[in-house]
């Protein structure tokens, strides 16, 4: 697997709100949101990048190691012509679209999940898909896991 995808609706999709919602989950699951950096075009949004690490960026950017660090990056992409209908084959729902994903996991699916779980409490609208899944987790199902011991097969196999 090389990316967690959140797919997320094209309507009232705002990328300045998913990045505030990257950041208040953050908070909830004691991490730290850092290195952000938007790319706009003649102030329209274009893309966004970052870092959930589980220490502060002062901190982050002073290690040169960062093996020992639990950290991943993250995307934040705008809607495009092609974005309709581009996960209908998953959803069966043309309106949602490949809005976010985490990158440079690490095998960190223990970390990613803690963050997971405090992002859905918020986003229940939201799917989660793991690349070259042939299933997704709801808002529902990761609450559901969240209540259950830890299984790292979460991001393998669908387990609720």
């Amino acid at each position: 697997m090389s990316s967690v995808i959140f797919l997320k609706k094209i309507e009232n999709y705002v990328p300045e709100k998913a990045i505030e919602d990257f950041k208040k989950a953050a908070q909830k699951a004691n991490m730290f949101c850092i290195l952000i950096k938007d790319k706009y075009r003649d102030d329209l949004f274009i893309s966004a990048e970052g870092t959930l690490s589980d220490v502060d960026e002062c901190t982050f950017k002073s290690i040169d190691n960062k093996d020992n660090l639990k950290y991943f990056t993250f995307n934040v992409n705008q809607v495009e012509e092609d974005s309709v209908d581009s996960f209908t084959w998953l959803t069966q729902d043309e309106n949602y679209f490949w809005a976010l994903d985490i990158e440079n996991i690490n095998h960190e699916y223990k970390f990613i999940f803690r963050f997971v779980v405090e992002y859905f409490k918020d986003n229940g609208e939201d799917y989660l898909w793991f690349d070259d899944a042939e299933w997704y987790y709801t808002a529902e199902d990761i609450l559901k896991l969240s209540q259950m011991p830890y299984d790292s097969k979460w991001c393998s196999e669908k387990i609720v």
